[in-house]
């Protein structure tokens, strides 16, 4: 996340890194996408001539670029965008979905993927934002038992509305507790750290069971909270996930057509471009689900 100083450094780019939309122009040479798709569009840039472009892992490039950084984003009419970072969406995924697969929804995709989540898993969520949210959506689709952590009641609802099975606001409640009462003691078998907050990344650690696996996404404090210590008698494997690569993108899509997913429940705010100052001081507020930008 950009402070203001960070966000006045980048001069006049436009912001925003979560493009979807169809396609207006197509350049010369473009042959794999058409005038009129639907695209979802994949926010990192690469040279495209490493090993890590080759794999798909853009974001890992040395010469990475996000759009709404260092490359004008999508907060705008129009984009311009790389023909291999557009990815079709069928008319079945919504636009708003596309947007969260390009980010929020890609992210927690990654770290469901990486955890394996599969039928009858419980699976804790600590910190309910969009990808939190996400994540919950994600993991009820492949079958989890889910139990969502966070401290606004209103991100509580958003996640029962989603298919939480059960939510704890660790503030009036413990999560630890709360999530071994969940399980029968047992503590969760997997889990997702979306908060980034000292306090979630060290409950994650006490609610695990044996054997239990964690990834971590959520990025904030920086004090060092994990002793290794505790996590060698329990066998505990813990991760850390970033976005996702390029070619992962490609089976989101098709897993959120299959599967039904939808984000839409944890959209709270919608705005017109028009509207631009008043939804990020609404969204900086920390008081909402996830705040998107549409045209008509």
């Amino acid at each position: 996340r950009m402070n203001k100083e960070q966000a006045k450094s980048r001069g006049d780019r436009v912001p925003g890194h979560e493009p979807c939309g169809i396609i207006d122009i197509i350049g010369h040479g473009v042959k794999k996408v058409k005038e009129g798709d639907r695209v979802t569009v994949y926010h990192y840039l690469g040279c495209g001539h490493c090993d890590q472009c080759a794999s798909g892992n853009l974001m890992w490039c040395r010469e990475a670029r996000g759009y709404g950084g260092p490359v004008d984003g999508s907060h705008a009419d129009y984009v311009i965008a790389d023909e291999r970072n557009c990815v079709p969406i069928p008319d079945s995924v919504s636009f708003i979905d596309g947007a969260f697969i390009a980010c929020p929804g890609g992210t927690a995709f990654s770290s469901m993927k990486k955890l394996d989540v599969k039928a009858g898993n419980t699976v804790a969520v600590f910190g309910l934002g969009p990808v939190g949210l996400s994540g919950v959506a994600i993991a009820k689709a492949m079958g989890g038992k889910v139990i969502g952590i966070d401290i606004l009641d209103l991100r509580l609802d958003l996640a029962k509305s989603i298919g939480a099975d059960e939510v704890v606001n660790a503030k009036n409640d413990n999560p630890v507790d709360a999530i071994r009462n969940f399980t029968n003691g047992k503590g969760a078998m997997l889990a997702f750290e979306a908060s980034g907050s000292t306090q979630g990344r060290t409950d994650i650690i006490h609610s695990l069971s044996r054997g239990g696996k964690a990834v971590f996404v959520g990025v904030g404090s920086n004090e060092n909270v994990i002793n290794p210590s505790q996590i060698i008698g329990s066998q505990l494997t813990l991760m850390g996930s970033f976005v996702l690569p390029l070619w992962l993108t490609w089976e989101m899509v098709g897993f959120v057509n299959s599967q039904k997913v939808s984000f839409e429940k944890a959209v709270t705010h919608r705005f017109s471009i028009d509207d631009a100052p008043l939804a990020y001081k609404i969204f900086d507020e920390g008081q909402t689900g996830k705040a998107v930008f549409e045209w008509n």
